[in-house]
């Protein structure tokens, strides 16, 4: 696996081992962030359910200026670390946080201007795009982008307004934003002016899995 663009493109990837992660294909990446366009340049990035990383990373090859990536996968926590430092040796750009996404949403602060949900197929990710948006984690100019199979359209909450659709064969991409005049309230919750994300910093503690 390799990174499809960027100033960082061609770089070889690892991927987790076994069958529990699903890394996003090059064109499905590609065709994502030609979406994203430029959006990506010096953006505050969130990677949920990251398995191999390759999504925050594509991104910080095209000049995001800083990625979290959540997963909760012993393999996939080491192979998103042994990546980040292949692809952007300043670790103080890039940040792990190694448990469940519905965790690292409660813990995390500030806001992102670009969230990728890439959830697996079977149980996709309302429950953690909900608290995302009750905690005003997406920022208000902020865009989510949700993997999922071309067959289903991802359940969102009503406080996400989706803006685009693209299919690429059994993958589909849907682009939400927050919706004007809802915002976070449509979900329990009031939402709150959106504060400057943390600088990434990388974690070397375990969480639970």
């Amino acid at each position: 696996m390799r990174l499809a663009g960027g100033s960082r493109a061609r770089t070889t990837l690892s991927s987790p081992k076994g069958s529990k992660t699903r890394p996003t294909g090059a064109k499905v990446r590609e065709a994502m962030f030609a979406i994203l366009a430029q959006r990506v340049e010096g953006a505050r990035v969130l990677d949920l359910f990251a398995g191999s990383g390759a999504l925050g990373l594509e991104a910080m090859s095209r000049g995001a200026a800083s990625v979290v990536f959540v997963d909760n996968d012993a393999n996939a926590v080491m192979t998103i670390r042994r990546n980040a430092v292949r692809v952007v040796p300043d670790s103080d750009r890039w940040r792990i946080m190694p448990m469940h996404a519905m965790r690292a949403l409660r813990t995390l602060r500030g806001s992102f201007d670009i969230v990728l949900v890439d959830p697996p197929y079977e149980r996709g990710a309302l429950d953690e795009l909900r608290l995302m948006m009750q905690k005003s984690l997406l920022g208000d100019e902020g865009i989510a982008v949700i993997e999922h199979p071309s067959a289903d359209k991802p359940d969102l909450p009503d406080s996400l307004e989706v803006v685009k659709r693209a299919k690429y064969g059994d993958t589909s991409l849907t682009f939400a934003v927050c919706r004007r005049g809802k915002g976070a309230a449509a979900d329990g919750a009031p939402r709150a002016a959106a504060a400057r994300a943390p600088r990434a910093a990388k974690r070397s503690s375990r969480g639970d899995r």
